[in-house]
């Protein structure tokens, strides 16, 4: 009886656990080549009124999941070509492009939720459930895999290490960045879809903001490793999926409730920064510095 409640306490925490995992990772993946990704939160919103609106107009969510793919690796090129082509603040670039994402989401979700509320979600079963922790485990083992055991993921962490000696070298800085904000943004795209389509199937203005930032934190508190990653979005999907059971049970204030993802993000991060962790996963040396191509002469 016992392990069965536990069963199923697991399984309904699948979805919430399979959106905050992708996105966490994804966003590692970005920050490893040395972009400093400040814009996750408004490309997630963003990519679950994609995920939404697709999945009302063609009903099936697996159009509303490659969607919010496609355009959240679009802003991931985007994001990574600005930071590296020109010689602009990371940050003011990622949240610019935050605000530009929340903008974008209630413009195109907003003329069809007044249409139907309704879109093709995912279904709520076991068997759904298992296939997204399995497909979590098996793209957690496959990133690790890339950025540790590969030449393309030497290449990228080269590039958030010391851009200039990689590029001495012979990488290209510019193409690895591209192509970690393809990789990186596309899986934050699939969490924010699987959020909206399988975790909270329903679609609203604002729908997933706060969430990306909730990624942001899975990802920091683990170090960005694709690995370590699992335990801390197993522990915010947990949370997240049992905080209304939580606050019957202390008789917690709904607002108190909706605070438990970002209370817990925060002691997730003080944890993380007080722990030898902080110097066995430190970020990328130049994580956020401009890079400038070729040396400046005064």
């Amino acid at each position: 009886m016992i392990s069965s409640s536990i069963l199923n306490l697991v399984l309904g925490a699948a979805p919430a656990f399979t959106a905050y995992y992708l996105a966490a990772v994804g966003h590692g993946i970005f920050e490893k080549s040395g972009v400093l990704n400040l814009a996750i939160d408004g490309v997630f919103t963003l990519g679950a009124a994609i995920a939404f609106s697709t999945a009302v107009i063609y009903p099936n969510p697996n159009l509303g999941l490659l969607a919010s793919i496609c355009v959240s690796a679009l802003f991931g090129v985007f994001i990574a070509y600005l930071t590296t082509k020109f010689p602009t603040s990371h940050g003011a670039i990622g949240l610019s492009l935050m605000f530009v994402g929340y903008g974008l989401a209630s413009l195109i979700g907003l003329p069809i939720r007044t249409q139907t509320p309704n879109a093709a979600w995912y279904p709520m079963s076991n068997t759904f459930w298992i296939e997204l922790i399995v497909t979590a485990l098996v793209i957690g083992i496959l990133a690790n895999y890339m950025l540790k055991k590969t030449k393309l993921g030497a290449s990228i962490r080269a590039a958030g290490e010391n851009p200039y000696a990689a590029s001495s070298l012979g990488v290209d800085i510019l193409k690895m960045r591209l192509i970690a904000g393809a990789l990186g943004y596309a899986l934050i795209g699939a969490g924010a879809a699987l959020f909206v389509l399988a975790y909270t199937q329903s679609w609203s203005e604002g729908t997933g903001m706060g969430h990306g930032w909730v990624a942001f934190a899975v990802s920091l508190s683990a170090g960005r490793d694709p690995l370590l990653t699992l335990i801390s979005a197993a522990i915010f999907g947990g949370l997240v999926n049992n905080s209304y059971y939580l606050a019957a049970q202390f008789y917690l204030s709904p607002h108190i409730t909706n605070m438990l993802p970002f209370i817990a993000a925060l002691v997730a991060l003080v944890a993380f920064a007080a722990t030898p962790l902080r110097r066995k996963l430190a970020p990328p040396k130049e994580l956020g510095k401009i890079y400038f191509k070729e040396e400046r002469t005064v």
